[in-house]
């Protein structure tokens, strides 16, 4: 039956009526059986792992505190879809979110869980996006990335926790494989999806600069090389010297960009840059308020005020000129190009963009903010070092939670570096030139790390697939193999043991430690015997692989701990500056409460110190909630309301006057965070010593694995004041 469909369409195919889009359909419809088929087994563990990666990120998404960032975001998708409209704001990064985010508001309601939906299914798209370059990764390598991407404990934790970084992800992916499709087909349909992730990546988040960045930095470096080879080959150099050759070299270089001014018959990489540029170049003209003099009348990108990154007086004027001399030139450059292909790719990019920042015409200001503020906000704000941390900053979290695509990929340069395969070597070059760009980024934080985990996977992916080769995974495992993998395991275990002997406080005996030693030695001479022959081929895979799993086990117990046990506590270096659990307890007890009549309580919010978030989105639905700041001068209000929530530095300035009304208040943690001086001060020679150290062995080991810290939380707290006898009862409630 299956011959007969196939017949037949290739038979309905020939027919002249039949239009491009229903040959398209039926070629669907013949080739996804074939697919399904032939692949079942791969199918079925796609299908398997989205079911388990699924529930991972939906299993009781709501119940951890919204985050400081969280809230903000939460809260003003939830005034979107109340019909208040959006604003673009840099501050808040790119507006899509706010804009899905109403939508899943709409289509669900309005709760914790759904305020984490969207991240939470893109965490899930994130884990397919492999397929899209299945090709170039191999089917095993595919998996492999899939499967990483499914249990790294950063893009996990940052699946359920509401910030773009993970729908950046999603974009970031796929113009990675655009690119790559492009290269090899020379197709216009990859630009015009270029166009759309672009639209897509550049509307959610302003970490879309570096993307583009980094891309044409790859590019650059390909079409240099190349054109130096292939002047080296038309010229002879050898025996000339190295001066005139140079010149040489730039001369031949120089007749090369002339010959291109004309913009025909260029490479694939060319072409790509020109459509990633030239439809994006105006939002890039913001980049000039770099050169802004301090002090001086002309503010290119305001640094203070309700505006930051906006120019002001003059300012506007040299904006708008250079908004418009980027706007021609693309236009310019693109229409000699390909006049069709890059209106086609222009329309598809301003169009979605154009919609999402003004949110769909309702705020026309949003171009303008978007051409211009967005990239602004950010080059004045770099001088701020959010999170201020030090340079190394990242590699810690990294070796900390993805040990394992870091460990694998840095053999990957090893294993690549006679190969001559180049998206390999893009790889590897992306993954480097990530970490880099972000470790010079003045703004560090843990949520950043999604950005440059996601490169180190799909490197890890691709070496791991084409070291095993999906064709002999089934010469692994088979009973020969299974002595040599529980030698590794055995060989661990008994490394593990002498390494941490008479440390831990249990110093055992001389007899313990014989033991130890024979059970090493004994490995080692079972190692021996296994490995006399063919050492180089299966054993040492089997070796390999053992170890990646031992790594993939303890890959999936990090996620798990951090996600799931200490998803609000910051005994996590990715948990930053987060939201107390007693917030969401306390704001609980204040949303059920009802006064005599059945109307909700007032509720002033002292907004020092910003703590009117997460506030605002937990107290929603009261109306008569306010958010006055406390200090010296105490608000009118404050008698008023029913139920007080005060920073702890203004108690004393309010404690006598609400002491007879409110009574002595109740203490709780509002916001609490990592102990950061326990890595600030580290150094090249701390390093060193702690090597010869073992007692830090022990401590860093403790916290590795069970994430004892042995130092005290930071927090900053708060207190809450009842009024009357009906609310005076929850005085007594323990918020721990």
């Amino acid at each position: 039956m299956y011959k007969t469909l196939i017949t037949e369409t290739n038979i309905l195919k020939t027919k002249s009526h039949i239009g491009p889009y229903t040959k398209w359909f039926l070629n669907l419809i013949i080739e996804t059986p074939r697919f399904l088929k032939v692949n079942r087994i791969e199918v079925t563990a796609y299908v398997a792992l989205l079911i388990v990666a699924g529930i991972m990120r939906f299993w009781n998404l709501g119940s951890r505190a919204l985050h400081h960032d969280e809230s903000l975001h939460a809260y003003f998708s939830w005034q979107l879809f109340a019909g208040n409209g959006y604003i673009h704001n840099p501050m808040m990064h790119g507006p899509l979110q706010f804009e899905l985010n109403a939508a899943l508001f709409y289509i669900f309601g309005v709760t914790d869980f759904t305020a984490r939906g969207l991240y939470a299914l893109f965490g899930i798209l994130l884990i397919l996006c492999p397929l899209l370059i299945r090709d170039k990764l191999g089917r095993l390598g595919c998996f492999i990335t899939a499967l990483l991407l499914a249990f790294s404990p950063a893009l996990l934790y940052f699946s359920r926790f509401a910030r773009n970084d993970i729908l950046m992800a999603v974009w970031t992916f796929a113009l990675i494989a655009f690119l790559w499709r492009y290269l090899e087909s020379g197709k216009n349909r990859y630009l015009y999806a270029t166009a759309f992730a672009l639209a897509l990546s550049f509307s959610s988040k302003e970490s879309t600069y570096f993307t583009v960045g980094i891309l044409s930095i790859y590019l650059g470096f390909v079409l240099i090389f190349r054109n130096v080879h292939l002047v080296h080959k038309q010229n002879n150099l050898y025996g000339i010297p190295i001066l005139n050759a140079i010149l040489k070299v730039i001369v031949e270089l120089y007749k090369k960009l002339i010959e291109i001014r004309s913009l025909q018959n260029i490479s694939r990489e060319t072409s790509f840059l020109i459509v990633m540029w030239t439809i994006s170049l105006p939002l890039w003209s913001g980049f000039i308020s770099i050169f802004q003099i301090a002090g001086s009348n002309l503010v290119l990108a305001s640094e203070s005020g309700p505006n930051i990154g906006s120019p002001t007086g003059g300012g506007l004027v040299i904006a708008g000129v250079l908004i418009g001399i980027c706007f021609f030139l693309g236009c310019a450059i693109g229409l000699r190009w390909n006049w069709r292909a890059w209106l086609i790719s222009a329309l598809i990019f301003y169009i979605p963009w154009i919609l999402f920042h003004t949110t769909f015409f309702d705020n026309l200001n949003g171009v303008g903010s978007g051409l211009w503020q967005s990239l602004g906000y950010w080059v004045v704000q770099q001088g701020e070092s959010r999170g201020n941390q030090p340079a190394y900053y990242y590699l810690l979290i990294t070796a900390l939670y993805e040990f394992l695509p870091l460990l694998v990929s840095l053999t990957a340069v090893i294993y690549y570096f006679k190969k001559k395969e180049a998206f390999a070597k893009f790889l590897i070059f992306w993954s480097l030139a990530t970490f880099l760009m972000y470790t010079i980024a003045s703004e560090k934080m843990p949520w950043l790390l999604v950005h440059i985990t996601m490169p180190l996977i799909v490197l890890s992916g691709k070496v791991l697939g084409d070291y095993i080769k999906t064709q002999t995974v089934s010469k692994y495992v088979n009973v020969k193999n299974i002595p040599l993998a529980l030698l590794t395991l055995a060989f661990l275990f008994f490394a593990w043991r002498l390494a941490f002997f008479g440390i831990d406080g249990n110093a055992g005996n001389l007899w313990m430690l014989v033991l130890l030693l024979a059970g090493l030695v004994l490995v080692l001479l079972g190692f021996g015997f296994l490995l006399r022959v063919d050492f180089y081929k299966s054993s040492l895979k089997v070796i390999v692989l053992t170890i990646v799993l031992i790594l993939f086990g303890l890959t999936v117990r990090t996620g798990v701990i951090a996600t799931y046990k200490n998803g609000d506590i910051p005994v996590e270096m990715l948990v930053y500056t987060q939201t107390s659990p007693d917030v969401p307890s306390l704001a609980s007890h204040i949303s059920t409460l009802e006064l005599t009549g059945g109307s909700k309580p007032t509720v002033d919010v002292d907004s020092t110190s910003g703590f009117q978030w997460p506030w605002a989105w937990y107290l929603r639905d009261i109306a008569l909630a306010g958010y006055p700041q406390y200090g010296q001068h105490l608000p009118s209000s404050m008698m008023e309301q029913e139920v007080l929530i005060i920073h702890s530095q203004n108690k004393l300035a309010v404690q006598e006057a609400v002491k007879e009304k409110y009574g002595e208040g109740i203490r709780f943690r509002h916001r609490w965070w990592f102990p950061e001086h326990t890595y600030r001060d580290l150094s090249l020679k701390k390093i060193l010593q702690s090597i010869f150290d073992r007692s830090a062995w022990l401590r860093s080991m403790d916290y590795f694995l069970y994430r004892d810290l042995n130092h005290n939380l930071s927090s900053e707290d708060a207190y809450v004041y009842f009024d009357d006898s009906e609310m005076r009862k929850f005085r007594s409630l323990e918020l721990e």
